[in-house]
């Protein structure tokens, strides 16, 4: 009774939509498209792969990060375009790899943050055991998922000291004063790294992590319908792109037109 009292309480709090797909499915997804996304090269069929993300994240409790990610990546894509047109060799050159390479990254990192925001640690623990993988890529997978957020909100909490000092950290700062960056945020950046990685270690030992027993979750995690659907949705999507990006209409300069 009690257990199903916090498994209702943990439900009225928790991600809905596709959030609340299994983490393996997740985890799939994530490695299909961010392969797919370095496989193709035209306008079209890169512009469709950060649509169906973009799509696909708003559907899982984080409509404000699918948007946003969409915009940037169509505005980063019409400047690329129009670097094309400089008559700059070099500078050209240089910023039109960085600004494809931002934009082969774009769609990994919408779907990557979507999925460590959406997926609780003892749900993936579980889904990674049904799964039938061992315990000694569990762990430090696990530990990686949680480190990763973490030294996020440690590097907020530096920029917040920063600021209660008095010390700007600006783009501008940063590029005019290297070493006053190393000084005020990566160096307590990197002895936090050191910390957390201990906290991490002892918490999940805590937890009972290395216990070999089969463990549960109050969520239900199982691979269904709803998985499956998703999984076959995701493999049509790759045919279409991939289809897309040997045809013609899958080089037409979509940008070059506005």
């Amino acid at each position: 009774m009690e257990n199903e009292s916090i498994r209702e309480k943990i439900l009225a709090v928790s991600y809905h939509g596709t959030a609340r797909l299994d983490p393996r499915l997740k985890l799939i997804m994530l490695v299909v498209l961010g392969c797919v996304s370095f496989f193709i090269n035209g306008d079209i069929p890169e512009l469709m792969l950060m649509l169906a993300v973009a799509i696909f994240v708003c559907a899982g409790s984080a409509s404000k990060w699918g948007i946003k990610m969409l915009l940037i990546y169509i505005l980063i894509s019409y400047l690329n375009t129009c670097l094309k047109y400089l008559s700059v060799p070099v500078i050209s050159l240089m910023m039109s790899m960085f600004g494809v390479t931002v934009l082969k990254m774009i769609p990994i990192i919408t779907l990557g943050r979507w999925v460590l925001r959406s997926t609780y640690m003892d749900e993936l623990t579980v889904a990674l055991e049904r799964a039938g993988v061992p315990l000694t890529v569990t762990i430090p997978f696990v530990v990686m998922f949680r480190y990763i957020p973490t030294l996020g909100i440690e590097y907020k909490m530096i920029r917040s000291t920063m600021k209660i000092r008095g010390v700007s950290d600006t783009v501008f700062k940063v590029v005019m004063h290297p070493f006053a960056t190393v000084e005020y945020i990566l160096v307590p950046l990197l002895m936090r790294c050191l910390k957390v990685s201990d906290e991490l270690a002892a918490s999940g030992t805590t937890r009972g992590m290395e216990r070999e027993n089969k463990r549960n979750s109050l969520l239900e995690i199982e691979f269904g319908i709803r998985e499956y659907a998703s999984l076959a949705g995701i493999a049509l999507l790759v045919a279409v792109l991939f289809l897309l990006d040997r045809l013609q209409v899958g080089q037409y300069v979509l940008w070059g037109h506005l």
